[in-house]
């Protein structure tokens, strides 16, 4: 495991968490303006974090067993389902 490249994935995984927590605090001000917008912005954020958890997985799976945990077991499982929401086995 490459240590620059965690820290990498884990200064991502928080940026992405100060930017959802910024597009949380800004929803109820924008709800009002445009409903489509203020959701779309959050889910965006949502996916957003999936995607870096899921990178920090991927460069510590062989450190941490994340199945062995049911909270991380299930992000990774909705981050798949998200991800790969075009695939067979998730319709």
């Amino acid at each position: 495991m490459n240590k620059d490249t965690v820290e990498g994935a884990m200064s991502r995984l928080a940026n992405t968490m100060r930017i959802y927590i910024e597009t949380f605090l800004r929803y109820k001000g924008l709800v009002a303006i445009d409903k489509e917008e203020a959701i779309n912005n959050m889910d965006r954020a949502w996916e957003s974090k999936l995607e870096a958890f899921h990178t920090l997985y991927d460069v510590t799976q062989g450190e941490i067993d994340y199945f062995d945990r049911p909270d991380t077991a299930f992000l990774i499982f909705l981050r798949n389902a998200l991800h790969h929401r075009n695939h067979s086995l998730f319709q």
